[in-house]
């Protein structure tokens, strides 16, 4: 089985296209999650729409930030993992910026024994589609960071959102971290998930594909001093603790 993760906050003009995209593009067996994370616009509304037997809603009361919501869809797809589950986990940003047809390659990669495949914005012949400048620029600089301070072999992107995880490797998070397998509540949390799962010398593979911000409707959730000084406080946390200060 493979379940796809989604977490939305106000993609009420995204989120079903995504839903149709997958329900057209994906081959093989799956279960959607919706995280509806304190949505103030019709985005439960539209979902409702289209939930079916194999759609299943998760609703906050209010807005969390991205970490508590993809700790919420994990912990409820965990529930179903075994140590030796053949299930799959994909995440995908809610805003139908990420290609679904790419994830019946990232799920064969899963079968052929990877543990985690990154859909990667510097791999050749990724492209990245009206994405503003100061976001290629942010985004650009973290890589940079990040790949000095976490090196690990076949890792370029860092921070990309669109992964497939085998659930044996979800469950090996759980249970070495329980609970605290996500701490961080905002953007910050792709960056944890991987330095987390590194402790297990996990197989990693990187696919290229299309940032399409040309099929996103609405604003940006990005909040750009807010996501830099959560960043730069998880790497002085990380630090710290390599130092064992």
């Amino acid at each position: 089985m493979t379940y796809f993760l989604l977490c939305a906050y106000n993609e009420e003009k995204n989120i079903v296209s995504l839903i149709k995209n997958i329900k057209n593009y994906f081959i093989y067996e799956y279960k959607i999650v919706v995280v509806d994370d304190g949505s103030t616009d019709n985005t439960i509304h539209e979902l409702k729409k289209v939930q079916s037997e194999n759609i299943f809603i998760i609703s906050h009361k209010k807005n969390l930030g991205l970490g508590c919501a993809l700790k919420t869809g994990f912990l409820y797809i965990i529930k179903n993992l075994n140590i030796n589950s053949k299930d799959i986990i994909i995440t995908m940003d809610a805003d139908n910026t990420h290609p679904p047809e790419l994830s019946n390659f990232m799920v064969e990669k899963i079968m052929d024994g990877y543990d985690i495949i990154v859909a990667s914005r510097y791999q050749p012949q990724s492209k990245q589609y009206k994405v503003a400048f100061y976001r290629k620029l942010i985004s650009f600089i973290a890589r940079i960071v990040l790949k000095i301070i976490f090196p690990y072999r076949s890792i370029k992107d860092y921070t990309s959102g669109y992964r497939a995880y085998s659930g044996k490797i979800i469950k090996l998070l759980y249970q070495k971290f329980k609970e605290d397998f996500i701490e961080e509540k905002n953007f910050v949390v792709q960056t944890e998930l991987l330095t987390k799962i590194f402790l297990f010398s996990p197989k990693i593979y990187e696919v290229p594909f299309c940032l399409r911000y040309d099929r996103k409707y609405g604003k940006s959730k990005l909040k750009i001093v807010k996501d830099i000084l959560s960043y730069l406080k998880f790497l002085i946390k990380k630090i710290l603790k390599m130092c064992n200060l």
